[in-house]
C-alpha cells in the first residue's frame, strides 16, 4: 500500500490576489485544511481550480470561512456543503470519511474550546474573543459546542474504523491545531489569548480510541508557523501559506508531498 497526496491550506486567496495553481501539483491527490478564503466566492472559484488540476481534492472548512456568518454557524455550514456539491472533483469532508486505497481520510475543522492554555481562563478568553472578531455571546459558545461535536465526531469516528477490514491506516485532518505542544514553542503566543483560539485540546482523546494504531498522519492549518513533527509514531504536519504581507507568510509557496506506505 502507497498512498501520496498533496496538503496545503491557509492560502487566504483574497489577501494574495489571483489564485493559480497550475503546475503545482505533486500527486493525483490533494488536502486543503481549511482557511482557503473569507469571501464564499473566491472559496469556491479557487476549490473549482483546484479540481481541475487534481484529480481529487479534499477539503475541510477554517475558521475564515465562516467569518461572515459566525452568528450562525449551523445555516453558515448547511449552505457551504450545498455549493461544494456542484464542484467537480472536490468532496467536503465535514461528517464524510474517504477511504482510498486502504487510507481514510478522516477531517473536520475542529474549531476551539477556548482552553488551550488550562493557565488561562476560559471565560476570559471569550470575553476577548467576543471584543477582537466582534461577535455574541451567544456565537463565542456556538463555537465551543461545535468544538465539542468535532472532536466527539473525530473520536467516534476512529473508534468505528478500528475494525474496519478495507482501513488499513488513517489520515486525520482538522484545520486548528489538535495538541497545544504542538505550537508550545512559539514565544508570540506564549501567555497570549490567542494561543487559546489556536486549537481544540479535545481532539487528542482520538488517539485512546486508535486502539489498532491506525493513525499514521495528523494533518492541520490555523496555525501559520511550520510543524512537521513524530509524536507517538504520528505525524503531526501543516503547510499554511498564511495571509499577504503579514511575518508569517510564504511569498513563494507549494504543497507538501505526504507519502503513506
Amino acid at each position: 500500500m502507497r498512498f501520496t497526496f498533496d496538503l496545503i491550506s491557509d492560502l487566504h486567496v483574497d489577501t494574495w490576489g489571483n489564485f493559480d495553481w497550475t503546475g503545482q501539483p505533486t500527486s493525483t491527490v490533494c488536502i486543503v485544511a481549511g482557511d482557503v478564503a473569507r469571501d464564499r466566492a473566491l472559496l469556491l472559484k479557487a476549490l473549482q481550480h483546484l479540481g481541475q488540476v487534481y484529480q481529487a481534492v479534499f477539503y475541510i472548512d477554517g475558521n475564515e470561512e465562516h467569518i461572515d456568518y459566525i452568528e450562525n454557524l449551523g445555516a453558515s455550514y448547511l449552505s457551504l456543503a450545498k455549493q461544494i456539491e456542484r464542484i467537480h472533483n472536490v468532496v467536503y469532508l465535514q461528517d464524510n470519511v474517504v477511504v482510498v486505497d486502504g487510507v481514510a481520510i478522516l477531517g473536520t475543522n475542529g474549531w476551539w474550546g477556548y482552553d488551550f492554555d488550562l493557565g488561562i481562563a476560559p471565560d476570559q478568553v471569550s470575553e476577548w474573543a467576543q471584543k477582537k472578531y466582534f461577535m455574541s455571546a451567544a456565537a463565542a459558545k456556538s463555537i465551543s459546542k461545535m468544538a465539542t461535536n468535532d472532536a466527539q465526531y473525530m473520536i467516534t469516528s476512529v473508534k468505528r474504523l478500528q475494525t474496519h477490514q478495507d482501513v488499513k491506516k488513517i489520515v486525520m485532518v482538522t484545520h486548528t491545531v489538535p495538541d497545544p505542544a504542538l505550537i508550545a514553542h512559539d514565544i508570540e503566543l506564549d501567555g497570549n489569548m490567542r494561543f487559546n483560539l489556536m486549537g481544540n485540546r479535545l481532539m487528542m482523546q482520538a488517539m485512546a480510541a486508535d486502539t489498532e494504531n491506525k493513525i499514521h498522519t495528523w494533518c492541520f492549518g490555523h496555525y501559520h508557523g511550520s510543524v512537521d513533527q513524530i509524536r507517538s509514531n504520528i505525524r503531526f504536519v501543516n503547510n499554511c501559506r498564511g495571509r499577504a504581507n503579514t511575518n508569517y507568510s510564504k511569498y513563494v509557496y507549494h504543497p507538501q508531498r505526504i507519502v503513506i506506505d
